[in-house]
């Protein structure tokens, strides 16, 4: 029996691909290009039983890139359960994320919390968090080539769309080709020279990270092999807001 595991969960792209990267579920019924298949291989197979989404407790307004009803519109779809941890800095942000981890080892049995990151944005805030709950982390995509990402969502048919930019790494005229536009390697790639042609250039494929990972776009999933239905968002007009963190 594979051991039972959570799945930190937006809904959006990195999150998809590592659920279906670790499901034993998918992983028996999967025909996929040999070399994803030998990748997949290498990672434990895990049980995934539910989803959860650490969302910041002081969060005025929903996730602009990660609609929280979207996330519970995917947990149906997937048939997996959501679970929302408030996430403050009492008594310390890795102190919060702690306690929720093991209380989902305490209500869900699970020994594994699986995340889509891939890069080390955080500084080891999860390998910090993570300490001393019990549970162990798993990344999936830790390190993978962007390429080998963008292939992978392909291959296994993970249809997503671009619901948030960030102005300084993705001006505008690029942001609007994105935003709420289905992504293929393909398509991301196209515009990006499309902008460096017509735009003064900003190297776009060799400065941008084709995933995302250092904010400059999130996604969200509208279809995948483990959805039992695919989730269908309403459009909505682009608009730019003003953070702490930058313009998006």
């Amino acid at each position: 029996m594979e051991p039972r595991a959570a799945v930190a969960f937006t809904g959006g792209k990195d999150s998809v691909l590592a659920l279906h990267v670790v499901s034993a579920e998918f992983r028996s019924t999967c025909k996929t290009d040999p070399q994803i298949s030998k990748f997949m291989d290498s990672v434990q197979a895990l049980n995934p039983v539910v989803l959860v989404s650490f969302r910041p407790l002081d969060q005025k307004d929903d996730f602009k890139a990660h609609s929280q009803q979207w996330t519970q519109s995917i947990s149906e779809s997937l048939g997996i359960p959501l679970v929302v941890k408030g996430i403050s800095n009492e008594p310390s942000y890795e102190e919060c994320y702690r306690n929720a981890v093991r209380e989902l080892a305490r209500d869900y049995r699970v020994t594994k919390l699986v995340t889509g990151d891939i890069e080390d944005v955080g500084e080891g805030f999860m390998d910090r968090a993570i300490s001393e709950s019990g549970v162990e982390l798993v990344r999936p995509l830790w390190k993978l080539p962007r390429i080998q990402v963008l292939d992978m969502l392909s291959q296994l048919e993970i249809k997503y769309v671009v619901t948030l930019t960030r102005l300084d790494k993705l001006p505008r005229p690029i942001s609007e080709k994105l935003l709420g536009h289905s992504i293929t390697k393909e398509y991301l790639l196209e515009q990006f020279d499309w902008h460096d042609s017509h735009f003064q250039s900003m190297d776009l494929r060799n400065t941008v990270d084709l995933a995302g990972e250092y904010g400059e776009m999130h996604s969200m999933v509208t279809d995948c092999p483990l959805y039992k239905l695919r989730v269908v968002f309403e459009e909505a007009d682009s608009r730019v807001y003003d953070t702490k963190y930058g313009s998006y």
